[in-house]
């Protein structure tokens, strides 16, 4: 397993990343736990800068809290990584109440609620509150971390791998956006994904660009969070892990899609394993 983009290592060494790795995702799980038993189920928004100018990359996990791969990469992201430039900003938890029932949506699914909701719904100051989040004038890139079915593939192939199952992909709304220096969606989604699918765990894990050209008719998509701010023109996209493989994996695959997209915008991260031992990604 490659954590970060550089990293060259034997098996012998993966497995023992892996295995610290469990450890890293079980200590957050039950920080989180403590916490909600000791706090409001309120989601939490980290701030790292790296000291030079740079883009700011907002983070999303949780928003569907039947997503630990998700979340769980979005809570290492804030707490075992540290930028030479530009700014992170991370909600690990944004369903947080969802996360720990371990439902898809404990109040309906949160990311069907965008860019409207009533304010009678149970979730809808923390809607309102990460809209004003993503429309915070320096927010450059927005990435939404999911936990999906299956395997898509452009080309039906099986009943796990075919157009309709959204696993292991990078979902984008629309080719390009206007109004935005960054508004080649699917151009930097595909050398993302060509450089992440050098790194694969195995060959089958392969990531693919699914377009779902949201503003064509596709009434569910537009009701989502990647779909708002693209309206408020700010790049977004949703990365999606496939529920058919083990946590950990997801969760690696997300942070390397991470990395690849802060390194295509000309971020330099380091991710520590522990506090002591760091790989950078330059």
């Amino acid at each position: 397993m490659t954590l970060c983009l550089r990293w060259k290592m034997s098996r012998p060494e993966q497995q023992g990343l892996c295995a610290r790795f469990v450890t890293i995702i079980a200590s957050a799980v039950l920080l989180a736990t403590s916490q909600a038993r000791a706090a409001p189920l309120e989601f939490t928004l980290h701030q790292i800068d790296g000291g030079k100018p740079g883009p700011t990359v907002l983070v999303i996990g949780g928003i569907q809290g039947d997503g630990p791969g998700g979340f769980n990469a979005a809570s290492l992201l804030a707490t075992h990584y540290q930028l030479r430039n530009g700014a992170l900003w991370v909600v690990p938890n944004l369903n947080f109440e969802s996360i720990v029932q371990r439902s898809r949506g404990v109040h309906g699914d949160m990311n069907r609620k965008f860019p409207t909701v009533a304010i009678s719904d149970p979730d809808y100051a923390r809607v309102e509150r990460i809209k004003a989040i993503i429309t915070d004038p320096k927010v450059d890139y927005v990435l939404n971390l999911h936990d999906r079915s299956g395997f898509y593939r452009p080309n039906h192939i099986d009943s796990k791998h075919n157009p309709k199952r959204w696993g292991q992909s990078i979902i984008i709304d629309q080719e390009s956006i206007s109004h935005s220096p960054y508004s080649d969606l699917e151009a930097l989604a595909r050398r993302v994904t060509s450089n992440v699918n050098q790194r694969m765990f195995e060959p089958r894990h392969r990531i693919h660009v699914k377009n779902t050209r949201t503003g064509e008719g596709n009434v569910e998509m537009a009701k989502t969070l990647t779909y708002f701010a693209i309206n408020e023109s700010k790049p977004a996209v949703g990365i999606e892990a496939s529920k058919s493989l083990p946590t950990h994996l997801r969760a690696s695959y997300h942070l390397q899609i991470i990395e690849a997209y802060l390194h295509e915008r000309g971020v330099r991260s380091t991710f520590f394993v522990d506090p002591k031992v760091g790989a950078s990604c330059a």
